[in-house]
């Protein structure tokens, strides 16, 4: 009976042991397979979240292409309307420049660029490009001048070569350049001499004031600029045509008239003079003499200058105030003027934008804090 009863009990326990082994074994193929179908879950969660961003990654990239060829074609924008006739000058203020690139401009050709303003508070960069002056009569023939040492900037003397042909195809003739750019020397010289004058009754600010209403603080005269000059009438032999005096002569009203349209102003407007048709801009230019001087300044801003009636301080000042403008002749767009800050720091390079659909452009510095960009159309 013992025998038997150990037998029994042996065979219990391998069928015990057979259970467990089944059991564990089950364990065993239960976790592989969740392990499994975990391992493939996190496979294809990985999978689903790449095809996701790939699918995110694309309409992003499509929308910005579609963002960018609507602003290349000016669909974003939507400038205000132009005049139909006569010139008109568009505030843009809110508007970017549509299309652009971006130009590396020089200090040096900031500073040749026409806007540079001098006067009795904005005087001349310590950085002055004296050296690219050139004489006016040696690189133009036609131009008559009081002596060979008259000077001016380049772009100066090309535009008053235009000017001085578009009046003789008008039939006037006879202009001649009394005087252009002063050196600093000179200046002195003409300050002191003059200071001289009060100097025993007068001192301080008291004589540069009584000095300055003949003759401006070095530094601060407009024929400093190098763009600027005085024009008046000669003709040798002709004693009826000198005994008349320029500004009472026609060939002096055409040129008020039309020297904008080549890049060039009137510098000091005082009330009737040149001719009765200008209002006074002393209380602005800081200039009450009645001086016969010209100032080139570029053919965009001589647009609008000519166009709101402005002496350059209004026109920069307009500019502060309205940095992005559009210039139309008769509803069709002439000139694109942008003004941003800088340009007033020696040995500086500028980037500006420019739009690709401009023909050209020009950029100066007004000696005021800004950078002047025209973009001609």
């Amino acid at each position: 009976m013992a025998k038997k009863s150990n037998s029994n009990a042996y065979r219990k326990l391998v069928r015990v042991l057979i259970v467990l082994f089944v059991l564990l074994a089950l364990c065993a193929a239960g976790y592989v397979l969740v392990d499994q179908s975990v391992k493939t879950q996190e496979e294809e969660n990985i999978r689903s979240a790449a095809e996701e961003n790939a699918r995110l990654e694309e309409q992003y990239q499509q929308a910005k292409a579609e963002e960018a060829a609507k602003q290349a074609q000016g669909e974003s924008v939507q400038w205000p309307a132009a005049k139909q006739t006569g010139w008109d000058v568009v505030d843009l203020t809110e508007f970017p420049v549509n299309n652009t690139f971006n130009a590396t401009v020089t200090r040096q050709e900031m500073l040749l660029g026409g806007m540079m303003l001098l006067n009795h508070w904005h005087s001349v960069p310590q950085d002055f490009p004296e050296s690219e002056l050139v004489g006016v009569h040696s690189t133009d023939k036609t131009i008559q001048v009081s002596s060979s040492s008259v000077k001016l900037f380049p772009a100066a003397v090309t535009a008053l070569s235009e000017t001085l042909q578009a009046a003789k195809d008008a039939g006037f003739e006879g202009y001649i350049i009394d005087e252009g750019f002063r050196s600093n020397d000179t200046q002195t010289a003409n300050y002191e001499k003059e200071a001289a004058k009060y100097a025993e009754r007068l001192t301080g600010d008291a004589l540069v004031e009584k000095v300055r209403q003949t003759v401006n603080v070095p530094g601060t005269s407009e024929y400093q600029s190098g763009f600027s000059f005085r024009i008046d009438r000669y003709k040798k032999g002709d004693t009826e045509f000198m005994n008349q005096k320029f500004q009472n002569m026609e060939m002096s009203d055409w040129l008020l008239a039309h020297s904008w349209e080549y890049g060039i102003v009137f510098r000091f407007p005082v009330q009737g003079y040149p001719n009765a048709t200008v209002s006074d801009k002393s209380y602005k230019t800081g200039e009450s003499k009645k001086l016969s001087v010209y100032r080139y300044v570029g053919k965009g801003n001589a647009a609008v200058m000519h166009a709101m009636d402005f002496c350059m301080e209004e026109y920069i000042e307009y500019l502060m105030a309205h940095p992005h403008v559009a210039v139309y002749e008769n509803g069709t767009l002439k000139y694109e003027i942008v003004r941003t800050p800088g340009g007033d720091t020696p040995g500086m390079d500028a980037t500006v934008k420019i739009s690709r659909s401009a023909k050209d452009y020009s950029v100066s510095m007004d000696n005021c804090g800004g950078i002047i960009t025209v973009m001609g159309y």
